[in-house]
């Protein structure tokens, strides 16, 4: 269960302004253009578990009720959540020692190992990102996960990226408010030195 309150929007004085697209589209009587988590689908299936899932959370959100963990994490197939990290409590006291041996400077660098999401920790970042979560919506050839920020720093985007990531789908680029980029998955994913492969 998700133990923190949903913050209220940031204050005016860290409030993202409206882009001249989406100042331009509202004029023009068209919708907005959010910010974006852009993707290729991995099939119509899970497209459509991916905007079920969505709509769960989006729900939740924009309710201010806390969600079901337990029923969100049984929504997903074996196959869903074996994207999530499930450290046992030996790798998580092996993930400690690495983390506090580390020097502090390389802590939020590019270079410092950091686990996969667990699903706990997605489910927490979604419900207390200081954005609105608005939809999935075709785009051209791909699709799109939008959501509007009430300011900056509204809590990144990478577990909205694990959303979309865990249902099988390729994340191409993200407009996280200050344009779009191509996306680069991540390569810094820190292991337990028993996993296989390591």
């Amino acid at each position: 269960m998700w133990p923190f309150k949903k913050r209220v929007a940031a204050s005016p004085a860290h409030a993202i302004l409206p882009s001249a697209k989406v100042v331009e589209a509202t004029a023009d009587g068209d919708s907005p253009v959010y910010c974006r988590v852009e993707f290729e689908s991995n099939g119509e299936k899970s497209l459509q578990r991916l905007t079920e899932f969505f709509d769960l959370v989006k729900a939740a959100k924009d309710s201010d009720e806390l969600a079901d963990e337990p029923q969100l994490l049984a929504f997903l197939t074996d196959g869903e959540r074996s994207y999530f990290s499930n450290l046992t409590p030996e790798e998580v006291a092996e993930w400690n020692e690495y983390w506090f041996s580390t020097p502090l400077p390389k802590w939020h660098s590019p270079e410092m190992l950091i686990p996969q999401w667990d699903f706990a920790s997605m489910l927490d970042a979604l419900w207390n990102g200081d954005y609105d979560l608005i939809a999935i919506q075709p785009r051209a050839t791909r699709h799109v996960l939008e959501f509007n920020p009430h300011g900056y720093p509204y809590g990144g985007t990478g577990s909205l990226v694990a959303l979309v990531e865990c249902f099988g789908h390729q994340v191409v680029g993200v407009d996280d408010g200050t344009g779009y980029e191509n996306y680069v998955p991540r390569t810094n994913v820190w292991k337990p030195s028993a996993s296989p492969g390591v």
